[in-house]
């Protein structure tokens, strides 16, 4: 018996030998065993970045000494929130900043086998998504179509409300009383005060504050076509688009010419001499263009995007530029509802993992970097305006 329980012994201490042997490595200073006590901890002597640093979204080069050349064997933490790793040195590390933001954020770096972390390195870290109006949902402030006028007044249509205006200090108050309409699809402020809307219905509606809008349109289309979106050219010409087969020009005289295009169009923007529309068109889904020549007149179009093929199943609600020609697209899908196409057709999600929800329904970029999107309810997240600062300024709108 008592040779029974010594050779039992050994079969359990070679087991535990084995058990730890085989396992990975912990993480550091957790386990003493494992301290190499000749490597000394690491240190940060500065951080950089290109531009400001944007919480989820900005790469950062930490400049140090003592950091390990293999990536995988340092951890970045942001006020104890785990960086994502890019590449490492022994005295640089670049590493994505994780969704933390703070005016002195406290950033440190463990090493693998180091006992003791490095030095904290304070660093200010911005918000680079955020919510611009807290709106009520139980008071059904539900905010679809938006724009700005020239004073920095956001003006949202709220579903069966009229437009509202909320001021940069944040103060909202009706702009325009509730018409006929339940909400207005599209909207834009015009040089002279005056509001456009569309609701999806066969003309488009001029607006003024206080003043409720009246039941016939501005600009009226054919019977049976549907307006849903809009924009202006250089030439006050208004271009209109839905489910109609056709392209429409509005001329400020009310004049009306009709382009042959047989698709269901959602979104329509006037960039570089060009008409982008973007819609369904013999099943493809996708954004064209057409060039605008000096009469006003439109060339041949040609598929500028497509997004069947790259990204299945989603659709452009509404779209918008940067000033220097990337295309933005606001649509369904999810996660990551907004869609970059730069001007060599290559496209990526807009800071991905960091705008949440599953769908875009409006979107406007005023001056600055800032572009403001409506964000559809879904997936436990209510319907609201964000801004999403692209740190580059939007293409202009012609005639605000």
């Amino acid at each position: 018996m008592k040779k029974f329980y010594i050779f039992s012994s050994i079969v359990l201490s070679l087991s535990l030998l084995s058990f730890v042997g085989c396992g990975d490595d912990p993480e550091p200073g957790l386990w003493p065993t494992f301290v190499n006590e000749d490597k000394p901890a690491p240190v940060i002597n500065s951080i950089d970045s290109d531009k400001q640093a944007l919480a989820g979204i900005t790469t950062i080069t930490l400049n140090g000494l003592n950091f390990s050349s293999n990536p995988q064997e340092n951890s970045v933490y942001f006020n104890g929130v785990k960086g994502v790793m890019i590449s490492a040195t022994t005295t640089q590390i670049r590493v994505k900043v994780p969704l933390v933001t703070g005016d002195a954020v406290e950033i440190k770096v463990a090493s693998f086998k180091v006992e003791n972390f490095s030095n904290v390195f304070s660093y200010k870290i911005d918000p680079g998504v955020a919510e611009y109006f807290a709106f009520d949902p139980n008071n059904n402030q539900l905010p679809f179509a938006i724009t700005f006028d020239n004073s920095g007044n956001l003006l949202a249509s709220l579903q069966g409300q009229g437009i509202y205006k909320v001021t940069p200090d944040k103060q909202i108050s009706e702009f325009v009383p509730k018409g006929a309409e339940t909400k207005w699809d599209a909207l834009r402020y015009f040089s002279n005060g005056d509001i456009f809307a569309s609701k999806n219905l066969r003309g488009i509606w001029k607006v003024n504050e206080g003043v409720t809008p009246p039941n016939p349109p501005w600009g009226l289309a054919p019977a049976g076509t549907f307006l849903k979106d809009f924009d202006f050219d250089q030439n006050t010409n208004l271009w209109a688009v839905g489910a109609n087969n056709v392209i429409f020009k509005i001329k400020q005289d009310l004049s009306v010419t009709e382009y042959p295009f047989v698709a269901q169009l959602n979104a329509v923007r006037v960039f570089n001499n060009y008409l982008y529309v973007a819609g369904l068109k013999s099943g493809v889904q996708g954004v064209w263009r057409m060039p605008v020549d000096a009469t006003g007149d439109l060339g041949a179009e040609e598929l500028f995007f497509e997004l069947t093929n790259n990204y299945p199943s989603v659709r452009t609600n509404t779209m918008t530029f940067s000033q220097d020609g990337d295309l933005y697209l606001g649509t369904n899908k999810k996660p990551n509802p907004v869609i970059v196409v730069k001007p060599d057709g290559s496209s990526e999600s807009l800071y991905e993992g960091v705008i949440l929800g599953d769908e875009i329904i409006s979107m406007y970029w005023p001056q600055g970097n800032k572009l403001f999107l409506t964000r559809a309810a879904g997936s436990g997240l209510n319907q609201t305006v964000l801004w999403v600062d692209i740190q580059k300024p939007g293409a202009e709108y012609y005639n605000q």
